[in-house]
């Protein structure tokens, strides 16, 4: 994504939704440029959700920084490492699968058109002897797909 920024002025704004696991220069980078890169920690939407905030109205804050047409790329180590332990990056917390189909609803009822998608960092168990990482991938590919055609 930093690349994304820095260089495609076609892209008006990255919005990064439950950013947990960050390095000194994508901190710098967030600091540097906040008109094209919003981003939403996960301790921060924790912190909401425990001082009584509910999804939907967080939801909704996060869509209205969005353009009309949106490409979504959804990195699987955002969501709970429950849901996909064998990820590249397992960083503790995360979205649950409910909030994140209920953020791909909100984008999609918010009269923006999402108009490509990708996921990334879905990773097999070694050995192949569990299919849950692979199912929960699926999943949230099928949320994807429904409403990317919404």
């Amino acid at each position: 994504m930093a690349n994304v920024v820095q260089d495609v002025a076609g892209v008006s704004r990255i919005v990064q939704v439950g950013v947990r696991d960050y390095c000194d220069e994508e901190a710098a980078l967030i600091e540097l440029r906040p008109h094209r890169l919003q981003t939403y920690f996960d301790a921060d939407l924790r912190r909401q959700i425990h001082d009584g905030g509910s999804w939907g109205p967080i939801a909704g804050r996060m869509v209205a920084d969005l353009p009309a047409e949106v490409y979504v790329s959804l990195d699987i180590d955002g969501l709970d490492p429950s849901l996909c332990p064998h990820t590249g990056t397992p960083v503790p917390e995360g979205l649950s699968f409910a909030e994140v189909s209920a953020l791909l609803r909100c984008v999609a009822e918010s009269g923006r058109r999402i108009v490509g998608f990708d996921l990334t960092e879905v990773a097999p168990e070694a050995g192949g002897e569990s299919e849950w990482d692979a199912s929960v991938g699926a999943r949230v590919l099928y949320k994807l797909i429904g409403f990317a055609l919404k």
